[in-house]
């Protein structure tokens, strides 16, 4: 199973509860007891359609548990025993991963499981204690859900919870069948098909579009306030000429009533399938740093992350949250803040495909988390600044780059607009990335990625293979 460690780095440096992820103190696998704890969750984050058990982290403060086992992490948690343990109790054996990584001296094991359920994972067999308690119940459904008791987390499911499991391995199988569509038809867009079946597509509205470029142009405003408010002006200046894209989402229609309470928050946070190590939209409220937490100014969550200290993770990032249906992601992307290429050089192709589809799929995810209805739409503009004299380059994984075109920017910025149905599944984002991307890689001596290099990538993205 290929594992991304950047991935497990993030985690274990900010690990957080959302339904694909799951944070656990330390658990012996050699205990009856604690074997149901990690099948509940291995079998729960499954059927959620995959994500991550972080082990050795306090539940409540989500730092590090301390370390009082008599044998080492890497030995209890051998990938060997957790897969023999999984495929014990699985009705349809799957493949899990575990990773070990570091954090303050301590090696912290994370169990990476895998997406693409197409039916439910059902414990098979009882697990009982010598008292007669039992621990697992054999037909057992587990789900990550946040019906139990409004935060993540994983439990035997609830009858609320069945619709979307449903949905979960429905659009696998459907996954598939999109896949071979677009492969075998390259020439049939969504609108073509509409019209094939009567149904009357259009093009996304003026109306939306505006909206959705009308917040980029608000959200900057507030961005510079929050500068000047945090006196960050020097570190602005640092990335004022760097690659930045800046995205709008609008939902549509929007919830004029709501509140920025926690609970929306929450919502937001738990709802964030996390594919890549620093995801779009990251609630950052538990962050260490009090500076870099959101908080609610002007009606909305709001943050401003900077770390340009050359740290693991480097970033400048600035994001609002509002509940009405309007979100801001303003990032300084990877390419000019890696020591791999000089700063204002390159943009990777690969990378910023990975990073358009990561906002399309959480921005989606959110929307049905905030019980938008399936029928209603997203509006996302992108503005990328910072193009001039920039060459295209595949500086993050030169393999993934071989028999690419390149080509050089003259342009200094390029927009694009795009809108994503909220029942879309994370599988068939890749005609929508398509569209977002198009008019950036034109702007590279007319630069278009194959539909071959989109796909996969996507898919690689919604598998955390990258």
């Amino acid at each position: 199973m290929d594992i991304d460690e950047n991935q497990i780095r993030s985690l274990l440096h900010r690990p957080s509860e959302g339904l694909q992820v799951e944070v656990k103190n330390w658990l012996d696998p050699r205990t009856d007891e604690n074997v149901a704890s990690i099948i509940k969750a291995i079998f729960a984050i499954r059927n959620r359609n995959g994500g991550f058990l972080v082990i050795g982290f306090d539940n409540d403060t989500l730092l590090p548990d301390k370390y009082d086992l008599d044998e080492s992490a890497e030995s209890l948690y051998h990938i060997d025993d957790i897969q023999r343990i999984v495929s014990r109790y699985a009705t349809a054996s799957f493949e899990v991963g575990v990773a070990l990584g570091d954090r303050d001296g301590q090696v912290h094991p994370v169990i990476v499981v895998p997406e693409g359920v197409r039916v439910p994972v059902i414990v098979k067999r009882d697990l009982i204690l010598n008292g007669g308690k039992k621990l697992l119940r054999a037909g057992d459904i587990y789900f990550r859900t946040l019906q139990s008791n409004g935060t993540p987390s994983s439990a035997r499911i609830l009858p609320a919870d069945f619709p979307e499991l449903l949905e979960v391995c429905f659009e696998n199988r459907e996954a598939d069948i999109g896949r071979f569509l677009r492969r075998h038809l390259p020439g049939v867009d969504g609108r073509a098909v509409e019209a094939l079946l009567g149904t009357g597509g259009a093009d996304p509205t003026k109306r939306l579009r505006e909206r959705s470029f009308t917040l980029i142009e608000e959200a900057t405003e507030a961005f510079q306030v929050a500068v000047a408010q945090h006196d960050q002006g020097a570190e602005f200046n640092e990335v004022k000429e760097a690659l930045t894209m800046r995205v709008g989402l609008v939902l549509d229609p929007a919830k004029s009533d709501e509140l920025p309470t926690r609970e929306f928050m929450n919502k937001v946070s738990a709802s964030n399938p996390e594919y890549t190590g620093w995801p779009a939209w990251l609630d950052s409220r538990s962050f260490a740093r009090e500076a870099d937490r959101a908080h609610v100014t002007d009606g909305a969550w709001q943050s401003l992350i900077i770390n340009l200290d050359g740290g693991w993770s480097p970033h400048f990032e600035f994001l609002r949250f509002d509940p009405t249906g309007e979100f801001y992601l303003q990032r300084v992307m990877q390419d000019d803040l890696t020591r791999k290429v000089p700063p204002g050089t390159a943009m990777d192709v690969v990378l910023m495909i990975y990073r358009v589809a990561e906002v399309l799929a959480v921005g989606v995810s959110m929307a049905r988390s905030l019980n938008w209805d399936p029928n209603d739409r997203a509006g996302f503009a992108f503005k990328w600044t910072g193009l001039t004299d920039r060459q295209l380059l595949t500086w993050a994984n030169q393999m993934r780059g071989v028999g690419m075109s390149s080509g050089q920017s003259r342009s200094a910025a390029a927009e694009s607009f795009v809108e994503v149905p909220i029942e879309t599944p994370h599988s068939a984002l890749a005609p929508h990335v398509a569209v977002a991307v198009g008019p950036l890689f034109a702007a590279f001596d007319g630069y278009t990625p194959s539909p071959e290099l989109i796909e996969t990538s996507v898919r690689r993205m919604i598998e955390r293979k990258m």
